[in-house]
């Protein structure tokens, strides 16, 4: 493309996007003079964001989004939120003595509270993989991870991963941080890893400092 087309373009795009601002204004100075209003009750577009919010529910209808491509360490997971509490069949699924006790036994799993209303029906999700390359500690990584869209994976949601991604978690040892369990007196969570070529489904405390080595496992909100 010559430097002229690129030029035209350009001009082309630019008339378009006026044109289509000319004509939304138009529409909305209409609408406004028809109801009687004035500059003041479109000045409250600028002041209200609950206002504004109700008039693009309106304008963009639930479930019209375009969903955004993946991103990097991101990746598209089937999720079922089930898994086995028999040991011999979690043990096929990892290695041999490679499960711990609070994933088969008697041990309940409470939801954090970023994760206590979340919807469970089976489905896919999109899980990052993310190395804060620092140390780290649970409650700053979930406040940090919550501005920018994701909240922390259940440990069923690890499960879930390990089983489509078991290659990922030779590499990395990767923490959920979604869902716990009391073990004595501390809060167990679910950590994916290996060793000796072994994949286990193992825990470590939600109240600790991580070190920097670690990953951590999130699901786009």
């Amino acid at each position: 493309m010559s430097r002229k087309e690129k030029k035209d373009w350009s001009l082309d795009t630019l008339l378009s996007i006026v044109g289509f601002v000319f004509e939304l204004v138009r529409v909305i100075v209409n609408a406004l003079q028809k109801r009687g209003g004035t500059i003041e009750h479109l000045r409250r577009l600028l002041k209200e964001q609950d206002l504004v919010d109700k008039v693009f529910d309106l304008v963009v209808p639930a479930g019209s989004e375009v969903e955004r491509p993946l991103g990097e360490n991101e990746y598209r997971v089937p999720v079922s939120y089930d898994m086995p509490r028999d040991k011999e069949k979690l043990e096929s699924e990892f290695s041999k003595d490679g499960v711990s006790e609070l994933f088969y036994g008697n041990y309940v799993w409470q939801p954090h509270s970023s994760c206590a209303e979340i919807d469970q029906t089976p489905g896919e999700r999109i899980m990052l993989v993310k190395h804060f390359g620092r140390d780290t500690t649970s409650e700053a990584n979930i406040v940090e991870m919550d501005k920018l869209g994701y909240r922390p994976a259940t440990h069923l949601e690890a499960y879930a991963f390990a089983k489509v991604n078991p290659e990922l978690q030779r590499q990395f040892w990767i923490v959920a941080l979604g869902s716990s369990t009391m073990y004595g007196d501390l809060r167990g969570v679910a950590v994916l890893c290996s060793g000796s070529g072994r994949r286990i489904f193992d825990y470590r405390w939600f109240d600790r400092e991580w070190y920097s080595d670690f990953r951590f496992l999130f699901v786009r909100k």
